[in-house]
């Protein structure tokens, strides 16, 4: 097994070394019908330039040869044409009346996908696609592969029970057979009756809330919706109300279901590395992290070289932590300079590699002679132009520096919040579409509190998934939340509570964490006092080694992302949470004042020079329909504020030019709608150590 294990290590390097380098920032326009037929024009390939685009877009089969003439780079888009994105091709495609009509019988045979994402037929046809794709494209070099836009197990993250077909109830009862010793460890732990594996079957939405409101195992073929609405998590009677709270039987196929998407992928883009290894396979439009749709982020990140995520519920934030130095990418919706230059800019210093324009039928006027930009092509023009200029390429080749804090991701935890904050929908929990959840999942909620606190005191976390605690942490990290981690396996329960005994290191654990296992049961030795609710959030730190001691924090930080955003923010509770960190030795290399609430990136170019960006720490929280949700009024004023320094230098204003000299502190005036850029060099820099620093790559 360890050789074994070695192999695949090895096999897994050689892969990234064998993709083409990503080196610069690609500003890519997705081409309607409109732009392709325009690809003859005369003009198209200086408005193409004067909008700032580099990259363009070919279907699958498609000539490249406008963009190789003129100088663009191209990329292939929406490959696996079937299967993938229920909106085309399916008999789904009218996802509303889908399940308006699949409520009124509520019956199992409709919850048959049709494309099993386990169909050896359709995987060898849609794989053979691929490689046709990939053969014929490769002679020209694309810049990466796209396998689909906005796919999903369901339709986006819509709730549905996908898929009862007998291919992928045959795989599922194989993937069970390597998580349980036997049928019997099964039924056990089900609190099940199957009497082979053949007749082994998931519970439903409606059968596993149904076993919610009864505490009976069930499962039983009518749900009482009145009683499932009257459910409360009450933890002094859930310990006597196992049945109730065993979940496993859902949560299990749940999993599956995010496991069987992953491997789809990582099949299609293995096909294509057969033909073509040096370039990159990737998805876009992905959504929100899920129960439901395939949406394991930590999964999904593990099989894709590139990704475009739309950035809801701090997706982006999530693929970032997962896919260290893979290029993702953002969508552009924007139609004015400032809020595109803000959003851009953000996400180029949080390492985005490009973005994808939509569309070409709205930055270009074809019904114009000389097809001249439209009001929105105008508008975002001088943002693309900034972001492949020396200054924007220094950041994004510089090393990005990290803090050693961990902000926990759990998808069992995200299948039993979606449980638990789905009761009070009764019947119509599959109508909790996706657009409604981006606004209203209080799980997404509190990861986001803890992620913009942290932020908000100069830190720069990052996510670790329940794979990666469950193998333990090193020794480097310093902090861990566990936020609302309802579900964690007993290796991840041991890896923190042995984190949780080290000198200096914290825990926060914003409700019970384990208070479930990993396939969703509740535990009979859970640690929160059955007296307490699970509204409240608990610190565990290390003072000697081997010892260990708690403090009660009655304060939440559930209401921090709706409070920040008010004009008279009161930064009590985080300068709470700052002494607190402080008193254990962590402080951010960077501080700034906690009520300004700014980001801060920190980088370093080699070891001789540190990076800086300060921006607004606004709340992206995109729609689905890629829509931009307001808020952040308070946010988008100018401000003045000092930045302190734990390891002074010479600093330079990247902007202006200015020399600061030698500090440990200094004045940073910051625009809303764009980040304040500094250089910190070790040394007194000269004129031309700057120049060099600006420097584009390969040039004096």
């Amino acid at each position: 097994m360890k050789l074994l294990l070695c192999l695949l290590a090895t096999s897994a390097a050689l892969h990234a070394q064998t993709l083409r380098p990503w080196t610069d920032y690609r500003v890519i326009l997705w081409m309607g019908e409109k732009g392709q037929k325009a690809l003859d024009h005369p003009l198209m390939a200086q408005r193409l330039k004067e909008l700032g685009i580099n990259t363009g877009m070919i279907g699958p089969g498609g000539d490249p040869s406008f963009y190789a003439k003129h100088g663009f780079g191209h990329y292939v888009e929406n490959i696996i044409n079937e299967g993938l994105c229920l909106k085309f091709r399916s008999k789904v495609t009218n996802w509303d009346k889908t399940v308006t009509d699949w409520a009124k019988m509520r019956d199992k045979a409709s919850l048959v996908r049709d494309y099993p994402l386990e169909d050896p037929a359709w995987l060898q046809k849609m794989s053979d696609r691929m490689r046709k794709t990939a053969r014929e494209a490769a002679p020209h070099a694309p810049l990466m592969h796209d396998l689909r836009d906005e796919l999903s197990t369901t339709v986006s993250a819509n709730p549905f029970d996908y898929d009862f077909s007998p291919t992928s109830l045959a795989a599922f009862r194989e993937w069970l057979k390597t998580r349980y010793a036997s049928l019997d460890a099964l039924n056990a732990h089900w609190q099940t009756q199957f009497a082979d594996w053949d007749a082994v079957a998931p519970f439903t939405t409606d059968q596993i809330k149904q076993r919610m409101a009864s505490n009976q195992p069930g499962p039983e073929p009518k749900t009482d919706w009145a009683e499932v609405r009257a459910v409360k998590l009450e933890l002094a009677k859930a310990k006597q109300e196992p049945t109730r709270w065993n979940f496993a039987p859902w949560a299990d196929h749940r999993s599956y279901m995010d496991l069987a998407l992953a491997r789809a992928l990582d099949h299609f883009r293995q096909a294509s590395h057969e033909v073509d290894p040096a370039t990159p396979v990737g998805i876009e439009g992905t959504q929100m992290p899920h129960a439901f749709g395939g949406y394991d982020l930590w999964r999904m990140s593990q099989v894709l070289d590139w990704v475009e995520p739309y950035d809801i519920c701090n997706s982006r934030e999530i693929f970032g932590s997962f896919m260290p130095g893979k290029p993702i990418l953002a969508t552009v919706f924007e139609k004015e300079t400032q809020p595109a230059m803000r959003r851009l800019w953000h996400l180029l210093l949080e390492g985005d590699k490009g973005s994808i324009i939509w569309w070409s039928e709205d930055v270009i006027d074809y019904n114009q002679p000389d097809l001249s930009l439209t009001a929105k092509g105008k508008a975002l023009a001088p943002v693309f132009q900034s972001l492949t200029t020396p200054l924007a390429q220094l950041f994004l080749r510089a090393e990005r520096e990290r803090d050693p804090l961990l902000i926990h991701y759990s998808q069992p935890s995200i299948q039993v919040a979606w449980l638990l904050e789905s009761i009070a929908d009764g019947s119509t929990w599959l109508r909790r579409f996706s657009s409604y959840e981006a606004d209203h999942n209080r799980h997404a909620v509190v990861r986001n509190a803890w992620l913009k606190a942290l932020q908000d005191l100069g830190f720069s976390p990052t996510f670790i998934s329940h794979e990666q605690l469950a193998q333990g942490l090193p020794t480097t990290p310093r902090l861990l939340v566990l936020p609302q981690s309802w579900a964690m396996s007993q290796a991840e329960r041991e890896a923190a509570r042995s984190f949780a005994k080290r000198e200096n290191r914290v825990v926060i654990a914003d409700g019970p964490p384990g208070l479930f296992d990993e396939h969703g049961r509740l535990r009979k030795d859970f640690d929160w006092p059955v007296s307490e609710s699970p509204e409240r959030t608990r610190l565990t730190f290390g003072t000697n080694p081997g010892e260990k001691a708690f403090e009660e924090v009655a304060a939440t930080l559930s209401d921090y992302p709706v409070n920040r955003l008010k004009a008279d923010f009161d930064p009590t509770l985080l300068e709470g949470l700052r002494q607190v960190l402080a008193e254990r030795g962590l402080r951010p290399p960077v501080a700034v004042p906690a009520e300004a609430r700014v980001r801060v990136h920190r980088f370093k170019v080699e070891d001789q020079v540190r990076l800086l960006a300060f921006e607004r720490n606004i709340e992206y929280r995109m729609r689905e329909e890629l829509a931009q949700v307001g808020g952040n009024e308070s946010l988008e004023k100018p401000i003045t504020f000092t930045a302190q320094l734990q390891q002074p230098g010479h600093v330079v204003n990247l902007r202006t030019g200015e020399q600061l000299g030698q500090r440990r502190d200094f004045s940073v005036e910051l625009d809303p709608w764009q980040p304040a850029l500094f250089a910190v060099f070790a040394e007194a820099p000269t004129p031309e150590a700057i120049a060099q620093l600006l420097a584009p790559k390969g040039k004096p």
